[in-house]
């Protein structure tokens, strides 16, 4: 890996044009690469659209990725 494949950026777990913010709780610094990859396939949509997309697409028939709220 090169050194800038290293570097990192500032991910909104809940995006922010859906109503996350900029608090400690909903910030990850994750790599440019991977931060890239998530908005490629996932934009900024909601859970529980991302969980059918993996669903649909990605998991083995025989599994089911399901998305709850936590308490």
């Amino acid at each position: 890996m090169q050194d800038n494949e290293w570097k990192k950026n500032i991910h909104h777990r809940k995006p922010k044009s859906i109503g996350g913010g900029n608090t400690g709780e909903n910030l990850s610094r994750v790599l440019v690469r991977h931060h890239v990859a998530w908005h490629v396939l996932f934009k900024n949509y909601e859970a529980e659209a991302i969980a059918s997309i993996i669903n649909d697409v990605w998991l083995d028939s025989d599994y089911e990725f399901i998305v709850r709220r936590r308490k």
